[in-house]
């Protein structure tokens, strides 16, 4: 039986995307989604509340049912996706916070009973409907307080630890050059299955399916500055229009010129104008990472 929701059937998907920048982020509203979510990252912390339906969440390895309430929250390199479970469409509420606004804490996935994140989620979002950047980000900082993990537990240094940190700085630099496992391994001197399991040890996710969120986040960051989907395709890695748009929607939930229309002008100025779409996902860990307290790896389904 086909998920349903309040919205009309032909209402479609929709993704909503407004720049915050006294946050360095952007507040990113979902309804009407059934499709899943492919494994990826980002490079700043998300914190999202489920508003309607239910979702498997797969976070770090660790297997999550989220539902109407929960609060969801994504540190810097971890590493998520979901599938749909049950007939009610998805919407979901969510902010994203740059690392260094939180000076790189790690935060904890809170419990179904943080009434008091919860009350502070609201306030936050309650503030974004607003104009004035000082209650924005002292609400934002508030709730990341009552979220932050009180355990400080950095990963021991694993064997071939390097080799996955200078394979990571390779894929930064090199986001627009073709890439191979073959490759990357022989410039360090290890084997193929020794560098993916060093990396998927480190950072919970595969050197090419690394490379495809870091890809996204260079679109985002050249599609908000205005840059035509076109040229951002070549920049940004892809191998034309329509793999960019592929990937993209699988960690957005929206088209790369859907993205651009709503990022590259002042949300405090103009109207944004929801905008029909898809599946999402979306970005890359930071060379920084920390293990964070769940976990997913899975093939995307665009590489």
């Amino acid at each position: 039986m086909p998920a349903t929701s309040g919205n009309k059937p032909s209402d479609g998907p929709i993704c909503t995307v407004v720049p915050v920048p006294v946050l360095g982020g952007e507040r990113r509203t979902y309804s009407g989604f059934a499709q899943p979510f492919a494994a990826h990252s980002h490079g700043y912390y998300v914190i999202g509340r489920v508003r309607q339906g239910s979702r498997i969440l797969e976070l770090n390895r660790r297997a999550l049912h989220i539902g109407p309430g929960d609060l969801v929250v994504f540190n810097p390199g971890d590493v998520h996706g979901c599938s749909h479970n049950g007939e009610e469409l998805f919407a979901f509420d969510s902010v994203t916070i740059a690392s260094e606004k939180l000076d790189s804490a790690t935060l904890a996935y809170p419990n179904s009973d943080a009434m008091d994140a919860g009350e502070a989620f609201e306030a936050l979002m309650e503030a974004l409907d607003g104009s004035i950047d000082e209650e924005v980000m002292e609400r934002a900082l508030y709730l990341a307080s009552l979220l932050e993990s009180e355990i400080d537990d950095p990963r021991p240094v694993a064997a071939h630890d390097d080799a996955v940190l200078h394979t990571y700085a390779h894929l930064l630099g090199h986001l627009a050059e073709p890439v191979s496992v073959k490759e990357l391994a022989a410039a360090e001197g290890i084997s193929e299955y020794a560098l993916i399991r060093a990396y998927c040890r480190r950072f919970s996710i595969t050197p090419i399916q690394h490379l495809a969120s870091l890809r996204v986040e260079c679109a985002c960051e050249l599609l908000a500055q205005g840059a035509a989907p076109s040229g951002v395709a070549a920049q940004a890695g892809f191998a034309d229009q329509a793999h960019l748009t592929r990937t993209f929607k699988q960690r957005l939930g929206t088209t790369p010129a859907a993205y651009r229309k709503m990022t590259s002008r002042n949300p405090r100025t103009g109207g944004i104008t929801p905008v029909s779409s898809s599946p999402h996902s979306y970005g890359a860990p930071h060379l920084h990472h920390k293990e964070a307290s769940s976990g997913f790896l899975g093939e995307p389904s665009e590489p």
